[in-house]
């Protein structure tokens, strides 16, 4: 049957073919709407999303807060105040030199019993064994020498180190007197020394207290010691100047934390009488 346009009753006709023809192609879609809606479908995978969603979020929580491994890395060496029982020893300070002419040390024993040339590439230290040697870098210049301890000292308040005329020189503060050095225990091969705790038994450490002069002021300093410490050790001693002095010693101890303590009880209990006491060994 043919739709002539011409005639309106066509037009109403052909509008509502074409409005059935719409309502049949969307019929699926709407059927699929109602199939998601009233099914409750889209109720399942809101659900279903909810649940991924709380399960993803315990999943990098843990991940999040797991418990790490932390690797360990070796601790910097440490810069002690004096002692020396293990590998790596350090210490940063100020050194001075002698052997100097005039100062009466040339030609003299030292705590070693060797004779002291200031020639020769030594040095005296407080605590680091006997026939031990460090590395010395002058931290002013750069320069570095490589010293053997047979002495005993500094006995100066701030130093860490004395050596000998000849590595003054070598260092490159002979003309000062006095330099900011670093130092470490070595083997001659330039390797860190590693000292055994035997060292502390044979030659135990022990608190200088005083270096004095007058036979009065050894005598009461060493009974009021007594009293409070323990037996009382007397060396013999010369200061820089050519003065005969007797070092006031107190204890023997074979670990260096018992030493300090005692150091520590002494400054606070004499520390009115102008003494520094400080840690050495006992030879």
């Amino acid at each position: 049957m043919e739709c002539n346009p011409l005639f309106t009753q066509n037009w109403s006709r052909a509008f509502n073919i074409w409005i059935e023809d719409i309502q049949v192609r969307f019929q699926p879609v709407m059927e699929l709407e109602r199939a998601l809606v009233r099914g409750g479908l889209l109720r399942r995978i809101r659900s279903l999303t909810r649940f991924l969603a709380a399960l993803l979020t315990v999943f990098f929580t843990l991940h999040c807060t797991k418990a790490r491994v932390l690797t360990r890395t070796a601790a910097p060496s440490p810069i002690p105040v004096g002692g020396f029982s293990s590998a790596g020893y350090a210490e940063l300070g100020e050194a001075s030199w002698y052997g100097g002419g005039g100062d009466g040390f040339e030609g003299k024993p030292t705590a070693s019993g060797e004779i002291f040339d200031p020639n020769r590439l030594t040095c005296a230290h407080r605590t680091l064994p006997l026939g031990s040697y460090v590395e010395v870098e002058n931290l002013d210049n750069g320069k570095k020498g490589t010293f053997r301890v047979n002495d005993r000292g500094p006995f100066s308040k701030g130093r860490i180190l004395d050596v000998s005329r000849q590595g003054a020189k070598d260092l490159g503060f002979l003309g000062q007197g006095v330099a900011r050095v670093k130092l470490r225990a070595v083997h001659l091969d330039g390797s860190p020394a590693t000292i055994g705790s035997s060292v502390d038994q044979d030659d135990p450490f022990t608190v200088q207290v005083a270096a004095l002069t007058g036979s009065g002021n050894i005598e009461r300093l060493s009974r009021d010691l007594e009293e409070a410490f323990g037996p009382v050790t007397l060396q013999s001693g010369r200061t820089r100047d050519g003065r005969e002095v007797k070092r006031v010693r107190v204890g023997s101890f074979t670990r260096l934390e018992d030493a300090q303590k005692a150091a520590d009880e002494i400054a606070k209990r004499f520390g009115d009488r102008g003494v520094e006491p400080f840690i050495t060994r006992r030879r």
